[in-house]
């Protein structure tokens, strides 16, 4: 299967959010390099969700019901991994290193509804120049 360019963007992001994610699930329990992790793993997730809650998932037709729902699926996955994070901060804040199977799954399985999905459907429907628009919002944030 040939991915399309927002879907390519889109892993790409997910890429770097699984390693930070990877990253923070090695480092030893305390100490500030476990919450330098984390907050670049949290910072990256939240600027991912901005990027798509703000320019992608508005051009999502509401007509089309397979998108409707995905959308929809999407939106609860973003809600819960925020309320999944909120809950682990306060572990981290108490310098304990919280089980993160919750988070992990979650945020696998969102990723695997967007890439096989949600966005091959955007790349297939949108213009060339909607497209484009969202390609450049999606390199204004960047996600390292």
């Amino acid at each position: 299967m040939v991915m399309g360019e927002i879907t390519i963007a889109i892993l790409k992001q997910h890429q770097i959010i699984d390693k930070n994610l990877i990253d923070f699930e090695k480092t030893p329990e305390g100490g500030q390099m476990m919450i330098k992790l984390f907050e670049t793993f949290r910072w990256n997730l939240n600027k991912h969700m901005f990027i798509e809650e703000e320019n992608i998932f508005p051009v999502t037709d509401d007509t089309n019901n397979i998108e409707k729902k995905q959308l929809q699926n999407l939106i609860k996955d973003h809600r819960d991994l925020t309320e999944i994070i909120k809950n682990l901060s306060e572990d981290i804040a108490n310098g304990r290193k919280p089980n993160t199977k919750i988070l992990r799954e979650l945020l696998f399985a969102h990723e695997a509804r967007e890439i096989q999905s949600f966005y091959p459907l955007l790349d297939k429907r949108l213009s060339a120049n909607t497209k484009n628009e969202i390609l450049l919002k999606l390199k204004d944030v960047k996600i390292i």
